[in-house]
């Protein structure tokens, strides 16, 4: 046979490459980790808010600069300690949470103003129902 491997009949096996789990000289690799999940509570939410309100004069052009960033984060790390089911509050996860959290409130705001064609309020949301389900999906494919 030639250098390539096209039509090769040899196994992984023959050439050492095999990992035995039991072999303790040569241990699997550990599994892969992931950054444990943000989760932020409504109370959290409204804390970042109402530091981010409280703190609004020194926003330029309507976004904050990293160092607000920092102390936001510094903020949230002090009233809510990390907990085992809950990742840290960094800079970068409350810049990001404020910027999911005016998407949101944007799309609020669009669904309650009248040409949006649905009935919105505080207490129940979107009035979406199988006569107007049609419009939704019209309304999430432009949105």
């Amino acid at each position: 046979m030639s250098g390539s491997s096209a039509g090769s009949t040899c196994s992984l096996c023959s050439h050492g490459l095999t990992i035995n789990p039991l072999d303790l000289q040569n241990p699997l690799p550990p599994p892969r980790t992931h950054k444990k999940a943000m989760v932020w509570t409504t109370e959290e939410e409204g804390m970042l808010l109402d530091f981010l309100a409280s703190h609004l004069s020194q926003a330029s052009n309507g976004s904050f600069k990293k160092a607000m960033w920092n102390a936001a984060a510094a903020h949230m790390v002090h009233n809510y300690p990390l907990g085992p089911d809950n990742g840290d509050k960094t800079a970068e996860s409350c810049e990001q949470k404020f910027k999911v959290l005016k998407k949101s409130y944007y799309a609020v705001t669009n669904l309650k103003s009248v040409a949006s064609g649905f009935a919105y309020d505080d207490e129940h949301g979107a009035m979406i129902s199988l006569d107007n389900a049609n419009l939704w999906d019209w309304y999430v494919k432009v949105m």
